[in-house]
Parts: C-alpha cells; structure tokens; sequence
C-alpha cells in the first residue's frame, strides 16, 4: 500500500490558504521564490559556498524539528512519523538543493539528503521552564513581547549575538549574523495580546503605535549599535552599508509591528502572516529591495490605527 503523506497534505492546504491572503505579496514572493533557487545554484558552483550552503540547510531543517511544537503528536498518532517528516523538510527544501546536481558539487544532493534523513531521529522536545525571572528589572513587563520572546528563544538570541561579536571584524559576516536575529526579533510579535493588556494605559491608537515603534527601535539601536561601530573600524568602507543596514532592520521590525495590529484580534496567533513577513525580512537582507520595508511600514501604520480604533476607542 502506497503510504499517504498526511503532513504534506495539510502543509500544502496551509500554504494555498496563506497564498490566497497574500494579494499584492504573490509577485514580490514568485521573484523571491525564483531568486533564491538561483542564487543556490550559482553558490553550489562555488567549493567551499557549496558546502555552506549545505550547512545552512541542515541547520535550518533541524532547528526547525528542535522548536516544533507538535512533534509528540506526529510521533504518536500519525503513521511512518520519520518519512512523514522527512517529507516535509524534503518539499521545502528540494528547490533549494536539486540544481546542485548539474555543477561539479553533485556529491551535496546525496549527502543533504542524508542529512535530512537523519533529522527526523531527533525527538527530543525543548522543555519549557520559566528562565530569567528577573528579566522584567531590565525589560519593563509593559514589552511583553521582549520578555516572553527572549526567554523562548535566548539559546539561538545569545548564540547569533555571540556569534556577531565573535567575527564583529569581518565585512558582511556579522550583518548576517544580525539580520538573522532580526528574524528571531520579529517572531516575538506574532501573537496578539489580551485587550486588558492592550487597554493599559489608556492611550490612543496612534499613541499606542508610536510609543511600540519607538520601544523597538531603541532596543535595535542598541543591541546593534556598538557590534556595527566595531565592524566600521576595521572596515571602513562599510560605514554607509552598516548605517543602511540599521535602518533597513528598523524598518523591518516597524512593519511586522504595524502589520501585526492592521490584523490585530486578542489573543489571536498570526501565523497566517508569516509568509508576508517572511517576504519582506527577506527583501530586507537584499540590496535592491531595501526600500520595501520602509514602504510597508508606512502603508501598514494607517491601517493599523483604524483597526485599533475599534478597541481603543470604546
């Protein structure tokens, strides 16, 4: 009997259900989609690019089966749980690594697959424990987000930190390193808060905005600020890359804010945004595509406000 491959099933009805809400997204995320698949390829033609990028992969799917939350479920209810995953992670990553097979590096397409073979052995879930539970004394409770966000996530937090300031004297290196924080900064926004914390404060809408936007980037300029002044010392012709680059974060964190409350519904998890958010940190670790997140920040920050004014103002 040919075996069903039920996570597939529900992942592609996941991801038509999102494409469908994407609108104006659907081109920016085709030509996204087609740039990365030719950029692998342009990297698996490179010896030692080829097997980062391999790396990077690996890396991904597994940090992918460290974090999902329901790996005791396919485990114990779905049958041929290590296919049924392996599958997964197959799909989403075959455009990625198929076109290694036609340059000299053909030998990474057996071993990716290998690789991820042997994700799926991984079972081990990460236990939840509250850490940090002075944390609130350094990040007021009212940023919720930070707090939460940092104790879900301050293994990978600290390590791309840690990472950055490691290598803080190579040119580009450590601005990946931040732009991948970044990625784990954004996250901490992608559930919405109770309407009694929304409510704290009392303030409008707009007030409300600004003083979230303006919260989050201080915390950016901070974090970042002393790592890329480094990276400008001993690179100095990456002073106005490394400006750019801030600014670029900045508003990509703005957008996925205002984003966020264009959709915003208490307690509601919106997962059914990540794909837009996705498109966009992407376009901002791209040069041509910079000005993106500064364009959504603003478009988004309007329909933000008329959303909330259904909650803030009763």
């Amino acid at each position: 009997m040919m075996m069903e491959f039920t996570l597939l099933n529900i992942r592609l009805k996941q991801l038509q259900k999102e494409l469908n809400g994407l609108g104006l997204y659907i081109p920016i995320f085709i030509g996204l989609f087609f740039f990365f698949v030719f950029a692998s390829f342009k990297q698996y033609q490179k010896e030692p690019n080829a097997y980062y990028l391999v790396v990077a992969i690996t890396l991904l799917c597994f940090s992918l089966q460290y974090y999902r939350k329901d790996k005791s479920f396919i485990y114990k209810h779905i049958a041929n749980p290590h296919l049924q995953i392996f599958s997964e992670y197959m799909a989403v990553t075959l455009p990625f690594f198929i076109t290694s097979i036609v340059t000299a590096n053909w030998v990474c397409f057996p071993l990716l697959v290998m690789l991820l073979f042997c994700i799926p052995f991984f079972k081990f879930s990460f236990t939840q424990k509250t850490i940090f539970k002075n944390l609130s004394s350094i990040i007021p409770a009212t940023n919720f987000e930070w707090v939460s966000g940092f104790r879900k996530y301050y293994i990978s937090f600290i390590g791309l930190y840690l990472l950055a300031i490691a290598f803080c004297w190579f040119s580009i290196l450590p601005l990946f390193l931040l732009w991948f924080l970044t990625v784990i900064i954004i996250s901490f926004h992608s559930e919405c808060e109770s309407i009694q914390i929304l409510r704290e404060g009392d303030k409008s809408p707009g007030k409300y905005l600004r003083d979230k936007l303006k919260t989050n980037i201080t915390y950016i300029i901070i974090l970042y600020t002393p790592l890329l002044i480094i990276n400008t010392i001993f690179n100095n012709e990456f002073l106005f890359i490394n400006i750019l680059f801030v600014v670029t974060q900045i508003f990509l964190l703005c957008f996925t804010i205002c984003f966020k409350y264009s959709s915003y519904r208490p307690t509601k998890n919106l997962i059914g945004n990540s794909i837009a958010v996705a498109i966009i940190s992407f376009c901002s670790a791209l040069p041509y595509f910079f000005p993106l997140p500064a364009f959504f920040s603003l478009f988004y920050f309007d329909k933000a406000k008329k959303n909330l004014n259904q909650y803030l103002n009763d």
